[in-house]
C-alpha cells in the first residue's frame, strides 16, 4: 500500500490574509520520519530528497520487481547543503520464487540504516571484486565484498562463528546464495550527490550474475518534483525543518540554512499574527512559525 500525503494545488497565485495564528510546535514534536511504499526508484529517491541518490538495477537476471519499494527515513541532518546524519533505507525484491530472487537494499552513505539489512548466519567471505559503474567513457570503479552462505554448520544452532580464515567459493554463490556489499558513487564529480551503501542478496544466481546486477546499477538522483507534487515534504525537507525548530533559529538563520540546500523559507505566523501568503504550492519551500524571534514550527509547500 502506498502512503501519500495529498495536497490541493492551486494553479493561480492568490494573496490571502491569514486569520489567526498558526499553532507552534515544540522542538520534540517535529516529525522528521518518512515511511512509504512506492512503485519506482525515482519516487523513492524523490521521497528521500535531492541531497542524495538511490541506484536502480537495469539487469536483474530476468526477474521482475515483486511488489513495491519500501522507503524509511528518520532525522536527516544537513550542514552546508550536505547530509551529515540521520537514517535512511530503500529496498525492493525481484523474483517471487524461492529458487531465484534478488533483494536490493540501500541507504545514503552518510546516514545509518533506518532498517537493518538481513545477514545470513551462514555468510562467509568469497573475496573482493571491482564494480564498474556508469556509462561507457565515464565509468568509475568501486570496490565490493562478495559473500556466500556456505558455512552450513551454523544451521545446527550451536556452531561457533565461522573462522576468519574460512572462504567460500564463487560456485557457492549459486549453491547457497550470495551477497554483494559496496558503496556506489557517481562516475563524475559533475554528478548529483550519490554515494550510497548497497547490499544485494541473491538466491539461485551465479557469482557472475550477482556482479552483473551490481554493475548495472544506474544513479537515480532525488529532485523536487516528487511524482507530480503529490508527495509533500521529503525526508530531507522534514529534517531541515526539525533542525530549524530544534536549534531555535532566527528567520535570517533559517533562510540562510535552507538556501544552502536549495530551499526557501517564508514566515507564516509571527508572534501569533498570521502573515499574508500566496496559495501556490512549491516543493522547495517551507513556511515557518516564529515566536520571540525564533522558529517554533514549520510546514511544507
Amino acid at each position: 500500500m502506498r502512503i501519500r500525503s495529498l495536497v490541493v494545488i492551486v494553479s493561480s497565485v492568490v494573496l490571502v490574509p491569514a486569520l489567526g495564528a498558526t499553532p507552534a510546535l515544540a522542538a520534540d514534536s517535529v516529525d522528521t520520519s518518512v515511511q512509504a511504499d512506492v512503485e519506482s526508484w525515482q519516487e523513492a529517491a524523490d521521497l528521500l530528497g535531492p541531497a542524495g541518490s538511490l541506484w536502480r538495477p537495469s539487469y536483474t537476471a530476468g526477474l521482475k520487481q515483486d511488489g513495491t519499494i519500501d522507503v524509511v527515513a528518520e532525522g536527516i541532518t544537513m550542514k552546508d547543503g550536505a547530509v551529515t546524519g540521520g537514517s535512511t533505507f530503500a529496498g525492493s525484491t525481484y523474483g517471487s520464487s524461492r529458487k531465484e530472487k534478488v533483494t536490493i537494499v540501500e541507504k545514503w552513505a552518510q546516514t545509518d540504516w533506518a532498517a537493518d539489512p538481513e545477514t545470513d548466519i551462514r555468510r562467509a567471505l568469497v573475496g573482493s571484486a571491482t564494480i564498474s559503474l556508469g556509462d561507457p567513457g565515464t565509468k568509475v570503479d568501486v570496490p565490493a565484498k562478495i559473500y556466500a552462505n556456505c558455512y552450513t554448520k551454523a544451521l545446527s544452532g550451536d556452531a561457533p562463528p565461522p573462522p576468519k580464515s574460512l572462504r567460500c567459493t564463487k560456485a557457492d554463490v549459486r549453491k547457497y546464495g550470495g551477497t554483494l556489499v559496496m558503496t556506489a558513487r557517481p562516475s563524475s564529480t559533475m554528478g548529483a550527490p550519490g554515494r550510497s551503501t548497497l547490499q544485494i542478496d541473491a538466491d539461485g544466481l551465479s557469482y557472475k550474475q550477482l556482479v552483473r546486477v551490481a554493475s548495472s546499477l544506474q544513479q537515480v538522483p532525488g529532485d523536487y518534483s516528487m511524482d507530480g507534487l503529490e508527495l509533500v515534504g521529503s525526508a530531507e525537507m522534514r529534517g531541515i525543518c526539525g533542525q530549524m525548530v530544534g536549534d531555535r533559529m532566527s528567520l535570517d538563520a533559517a533562510q540562510a540554512f535552507a538556501q544552502q540546500s536549495g530551499y526557501t523559507v517564508r514566515p507564516g505566523s509571527i508572534d501569533g499574527v498570521g502573515q499574508a501568503l500566496t496559495m501556490d504550492f512549491r516543493t522547495d519551500r517551507v513556511t515557518v512559525t516564529l515566536e520571540g524571534g525564533v522558529v517554533t514550527g514549520c510546514s511544507y509547500g
